[in-house]
């Protein structure tokens, strides 16, 4: 039986759901999800995980549920808050994986809040090398203007999973998480149509923090083991990249997900299930 509910952490509150299964023996796992998403779009790999973690899924700052500052959305504050929920459960150290800037707020925990999380996944994660003075960081302010265009309002959620589901990135997406999205992603507008919850504003506001992130650093600060794991077809982790990631942060290990993008929670579901359950279990993956 799931429960839903807040946490006031840096000022924020975050809403979290704890699907606990009812058996209070098993460890607990916290995911982070992606820029622009939100904890439900878990919601298709949460009963397969159930089976091994206690699993808690949660909105980050700007996102779903939780409160939305004016500021405040740079990548630290991310972290900080990933920390404080941790800190909130009462249970640490816990287990812990993110997908995209959720892998980033992962790794900042681990790097920069050391003592909550004793084992970590990252989901082709967004790994920022620092930056080089003169340097324009091209994809963030592409990614942030994409953002500010987005359609916010839809007039249904049946609607919305249709256009997105014909449309890259969604269109690699298996079509469950396409509706969780759509389900748990928005929210009624009073009129018979629905908004997207994460305002495409908040939503620039966070690639832009991208910039500045440095998140490719907090690997050389990981004490605790971790699995990096990104897709081969990946924009945002490619191959280069992901061999210098694995370099970096001391005993990571890389998986490379053949035929796999940057989605990978999306796309290949039961292999992420089978990665976060081998390896958080303390098995080889």
């Amino acid at each position: 039986m799931s429960r839903a509910f807040r946490v006031e952490v840096n000022g924020v509150g975050l809403a979290v759901v704890d699907h606990a299964s009812g058996r209070g023996d098993l460890p607990t796992l916290v995911l982070a999800h992606a820029t622009g998403f939100c904890g439900g779009v878990w919601e298709p790999i949460v009963p397969a995980l159930s089976e091994r973690f206690r699993v808690v899924t949660y909105d980050q700052r700007g996102h779903g549920d939780s409160d939305k500052p004016d500021t405040a959305y740079d990548w630290a504050a991310f972290a900080a808050d990933l920390a404080g929920l941790v800190d909130a459960l009462g249970v640490g150290p816990v287990l812990a994986a993110g997908h995209s800037k959720g892998g980033a707020a992962v790794a900042g925990v681990a790097a920069r809040h050391p003592g909550r999380l004793s084992r970590i996944v990252l989901l082709d994660p967004v790994l920022v090398p620092p930056p080089v003075p003169g340097e324009d960081r091209v994809s963030s302010v592409r990614l942030a203007a994409g953002a500010r265009r987005r359609r916010e309002v839809w007039e249904s959620r049946e609607g919305l999973a249709e256009s997105l589901a014909a449309r890259p990135p969604f269109s690699t997406w298996r079509r469950e998480f396409v509706e969780a999205y759509a389900r748990h992603g928005t929210e009624p507008t009073g009129d018979g149509r629905i908004r997207l919850k994460c305002p495409g504003e908040i939503e620039a506001r966070v690639y832009e923090g991208a910039a500045g992130s440095s998140s490719l650093e907090f690997l050389r600060d990981l004490r605790i083991p971790a699995l990096l794991v990104a897709g081969e077809e990946s924009d945002v982790l490619p191959p280069a990249l992901a061999r210098l990631a694995e370099s970096t942060a001391p005993g990571a290990r890389l998986v490379v997900l053949p035929g796999v993008g940057h989605f990978v929670p999306m796309e290949a579901p039961e292999r992420t299930v089978e990665l976060l359950t081998g390896f958080l279990a303390g098995a080889a993956a």
